[in-house]
């Protein structure tokens, strides 16, 4: 009987030691596809495939916890091991109780000011509107509105804000470039709108957080460190830009 008991206990601990950790991502609760989308019960996007790649290297099982955006920041210290996308410069979505570590880019996003194609050589001077997405804030924009006055629309999503664009009630709107154009694609209106070539354009790059494990901020950037023809395929599987260079010329 103890043996069988005994053996019994090492093959149960055998198992237990056997089961991967399990990681808990919180990310913005948005349709930002194709860089991720986590919206309506949805889990796609490059995002999503490289974590899943993530998890495969270095064997551990990905659970991802979708939140509103502002409070997916407020959240990052309770029952969330790492938080998408964050970046230090976004003061908004710091909190003055705890430090975070970032990691390494993960990608690069290119900021851009969508407008009619008649528009794209528009300069401040004569722009009048901007829609911008509930949550977000083109700092760029802000910084610059007190000296050109320009009205600011706050809507609930990229969707709202290119429509208004689309229907001229703004001059332009301030959207991701490849998430305006897997949009506008998606509609079968390809080359509708186009990035204002004298307006605010930013490329920015987008960071994993963790307010309680550094460690895994450790981990994750050797991932990204030994893997980059992998992670190259998934930038091309979903098409990304990430520099302003990579532009076609109208």
């Amino acid at each position: 009987m103890k043996h069988w008991l005994a053996s019994v206990l090492l093959c149960w601990s055998a198992l237990v030691a056997a089961e991967p950790r399990t990681i808990v991502v919180g990310i913005e609760q948005i349709d930002y596809y194709p860089h991720y989308d986590f919206s309506a019960g949805q889990q796609r996007g490059y995002f999503y495939d490289l974590m899943q790649l993530f998890g495969k290297k270095n064997g551990v099982q990905i659970r991802f916890t979708a939140l509103p955006v502002k409070r997916l920041y407020q959240e990052a210290n309770n029952n969330i091991d790492v938080v998408y996308p964050d970046n230090p410069n976004w003061q908004q979505y710091m909190v003055a109780e705890y430090s975070k570590t970032f990691s390494d880019p993960v990608i690069y996003t290119l900021g851009s000011t969508m407008v009619l194609p008649e528009n794209r050589k528009m300069p401040l001077e004569k722009f009048r509107s901007l829609a911008v997405i509930h949550g977000f804030a083109p700092h760029r924009w802000l910084e610059l509105q007190p000296r050109y006055k320009f009205r600011i629309v706050d809507v609930a999503d990229s969707a709202s804000a290119l429509g208004l664009v689309l229907k001229g009630r703004v001059h332009g709107a301030s959207i991701e470039l490849n998430v305006a154009n897997e949009y506008l694609r998606r509609q079968g209106q390809s080359g509708a709108l186009v990035a204002a070539e004298q307006l605010p354009f930013t490329e920015l790059p987008f960071l994993l957080s963790s307010v309680n494990k550094p460690e895994l901020i450790i981990e994750f950037n050797r991932f990204l460190q030994r893997h980059p023809l992998e992670i190259q395929q998934l930038k091309q599987k979903y098409q990304l830009l990430e520099h302003r260079s990579q532009l076609k010329a109208p």
